[in-house]
């Protein structure tokens, strides 16, 4: 009984190619984790929004239900991001999704002021719930940052159900829309044996030509589970891949009007 359980199998993920500056995959995902409240920031979400767009045509085949590794991080990566002092570095996996999405921005900048967060993966999410903690909702909605606290449950199959906290900070940088979030604390569950340990995460949002929207989500994550090092690191980050998924098609659906609560 593990959380890997929780997910199905993704396609296994594949290591991405360089930015035509040279820059890596993992220095603009770790760039605009670190930088998020710098004046910098900008630079390091629009390299990123860039690398994504050029990159298409390999990532958005329509039956490309994958995503890319991203490299090892250590505690001087993220010393500006609480986090537990536990974090096992070479256990921090890391992986990038891309995924064109139905919907508009604003549909998902809309979603995103919602008080239940739970809809993002109603089969999972027991709880989700969303306090802003700086700035307001209307604010936002006009293009102003907000931040927020989240309280969060997420079950799956045998009873296991994992509490934990997280800090997601949102910023318009001109027309897109990116989010970061982090786990201040592990969150363990009753059978002390299952558990996130941390998770640090960049996410970005914008339309291509005013049409098309394109959703990212670039993470690292420590779990713990009763299997321990049993699957290998591929097998694990398609996990991490599957319900970074499940999480995109699940808001969708509330985006569209298609959500349906759980009973």
């Amino acid at each position: 009984m593990s959380l890997l359980v929780f997910l199905a199998c993704a396609d296994p993920p594949v290591k991405a190619p360089p930015a035509e500056d040279g820059a890596t995959f993992d220095e603009m995902n770790l760039g605009a984790i670190q930088m998020f409240h710098e004046p910098e920031a900008g630079e390091h979400v629009a390299a990123l929004r860039d690398w994504l767009v050029t990159n298409a045509p390999a990532w958005a085949e329509a039956d490309w239900t994958g995503g890319y590794t991203l490299g090892s991080i250590d505690g001087d990566d993220v010393s500006n991001l609480e986090h537990s002092e536990n974090t096992k570095w070479e256990e921090v996996l890391g992986a990038g999704v891309p995924r064109r999405m139905r919907g508009t921005l604003d549909g998902y900048a809309d979603a995103s002021v919602e008080e239940d967060q739970s809809f993002a993966d109603p089969s999972t999410y027991i709880e989700w719930t969303r306090t802003i903690t700086g700035g307001t909702a209307d604010g936002f909605l006009a293009g102003e940052p907000m931040q927020t606290e989240n309280v969060i449950e997420k079950g799956g199959p045998f009873g296991v159900v994992i509490p934990y906290d997280a800090n997601k900070d949102f910023i318009w940088f001109d027309d897109v829309l990116a989010a970061r979030t982090s786990v201040p604390e592990e969150g363990w569950g009753d059978d002390g044996a299952n558990g996130i340990i941390c998770g640090f995460t960049i996410e970005l949002w914008f339309e291509v030509e005013g049409e098309e929207l394109i959703w990212y989500n670039g993470s690292w994550t420590q779990i713990a589970t009763v299997i321990g090092d049993d699957f290998p690191e591929d097998v694990l980050i398609s996990q991490f891949i599957d319900g970074t998924l499940d999480y995109m098609i699940g808001t969708e659906a509330f985006v569209m009007g298609e959500y349906t609560p759980e009973e």
